[in-house]
């Protein structure tokens, strides 16, 4: 991932979890002993503050917003002292689990971690590395969905929350619209009616929009109208559904047909950021997560002088839901073999709640003024950002995740599969049933494999 306003490897490591670990217990203070026998090695001398280690992948740097938000945590009490623990210095998750995965191989005790999606997470949560939250809340006394739009659950249990949400939307060059004479679309258009702007916003100097290389891209209905973008509640392939068929074809026509978008091939072989076409001026819209943004202020890597707007994703053509979207983020979880579980279930809890303040990133809780956060963030960039549409697509209280939303610890090799069949479909001219054939073969195998 409901409801309104929201917000959806490398080698991986089998780790053994002591039977303490996972019990995911959170006793109150005066029976803590009796009712966990690790307790002793969980409570700090007296007068000395409880030390945990917080494992990320960003920057230990004085300038880093998360960095920031630590030293802000360990200023806002006396009790515990949080350490930032920096893997990588370019912000790699991938490149940072593989090493987080070898230290705790290695013996390294995890208190806390960041990943930098979902899925990540949760093919940690399958092997029993992660210590589930379900308890900490109960003793807290919250229902956590009450709390975020999202939570990272795995097989009803929660493992993760996620300290900034994201979620995708239409973001567009104000200049390029503005010359074509089209209006900002509304909720509710479609991608016929995408297809039909990207078609006018085309010149002989830019493109209409840009399809990235990303699985998301081979049908992005399947990730913001479904609850799994490949599985069905059963685990089956879902590459019957039409939405597959009508995107494929949606993406060849309007390369081969109207010229509308950079050749897949093309964008294969120049390997381009995801965002990179846009800010260069090449492509007058993009479908895309709400990162971009932020990105947008960074004009020594994206330069550029024109101003975002910013409309919802297109539906379905014969959609009846129009609100429906995917909301993601990275997670923020603690290690199952943790001697200081409490605490570390603390600090991720202010940090789900505080730390936006300090990254400026849109928060995954539910009970904050977003207009208001985003003139915060951007009153100083509105040149660049269109606060009023910005607020209008992220914060329309038709906004909500499918039902039944789920993730599997597989996620990641599934959406690999997709790309690789797209590819296939776009670069040698294949018919959508074959391919869709070899898909469903390739998923059932992956399925199987992990029952």
């Amino acid at each position: 991932m409901k409801k309104p306003a929201l917000w959806l490897a490398g080698l991986l490591l089998t780790f053994s979890v002591t039977a303490c670990s996972g019990s995911g217990n959170a006793p109150a203070a005066n029976d803590k002993e009796a009712a966990d026998p690790t307790a002793a090695s969980q409570t700090s001398t007296p007068g000395e503050k409880e030390k945990i280690k917080f494992y990320t992948f960003k920057s230990n740097k004085p300038e880093e917003p998360a960095y920031q938000a630590v030293q802000a945590y360990n200023q806002s009490q006396d009790k515990v002292e949080v350490e930032y623990v920096s893997l990588v210095q370019n912000s790699d998750s991938t490149e940072f689990l593989k090493k987080l995965d070898v230290l705790v191989a290695g013996g390294e005790i995890v208190d806390a971690f960041m990943t930098g999606n979902e899925e990540e997470l949760m093919e940690r949560a399958s092997r029993g590395v992660v210590e589930p939250l379900n308890s900490y809340f109960e003793a807290e006394g919250v229902k956590p969905e009450d709390e975020y739009f999202k939570v990272l659950k795995l097989d009803g249990k929660v493992y993760g929350l996620m300290g900034s949400a994201t979620q995708w939307f239409t973001v567009f060059n104000k200049k390029y619209l503005d010359e074509a004479g089209l209006k900002l679309p509304e909720m509710g258009w479609t991608w016929d009616d995408f297809r039909d702007y990207a078609k006018k916003l085309t010149t002989p100097d830019h493109y209409g929009t840009y399809f990235h290389t990303w699985g998301e891209y081979a049908n992005i209905i399947a990730y913001t109208e479904h609850p799994n973008p490949q599985l069905n509640a059963d685990l089956k392939p879902i590459f019957d559904d039409p939405s597959f068929s009508y995107f494929f074809n949606l993406r060849r026509a309007m390369e081969k047909e109207d010229k509308s978008v950079e050749p897949y091939a093309d964008v294969l072989a120049s390997n381009y950021h995801v965002l990179q076409q846009f800010f260069a001026g090449k492509a007058s819209m993009l479908a895309v997560p709400s990162y971009a943004v932020r990105a947008g202020l960074n004009l020594e890597k994206f330069p550029h002088d024109f101003q975002m707007v910013y409309a919802p994703l297109p539906r379905s053509v014969d959609a009846t839901d129009v609100g429906m979207t995917n909301i993601s983020g990275g997670g923020l979880a603690i290690g199952a073999k943790s001697a200081h579980k409490q605490a570390a279930y603390d600090f991720i809890r202010w940090m789900t709640k505080e730390s936006y303040k300090y990254t400026q990133e849109i928060p995954a809780l539910k009970k904050v003024d977003g207009k208001a956060l985003l003139e915060q963030f951007f009153s100083e960039n509105k040149n660049l950002i269109d606060t009023d549409s910005l607020a209008k697509t992220l914060f329309d209280s038709r906004n909500k995740m499918p039902e039944g939303t789920f993730t599997v610890p597989y996620g990641s090799q599934l959406k690999t599969i997709v790309e690789n069949s797209f590819a296939s479909y776009m670069l040698d001219n294949r018919k959508f049933d074959d391919v869709k054939a070899e898909m469903t073969a390739e998923v059932e195998k992956v399925v199987a494999a992990n029952k």
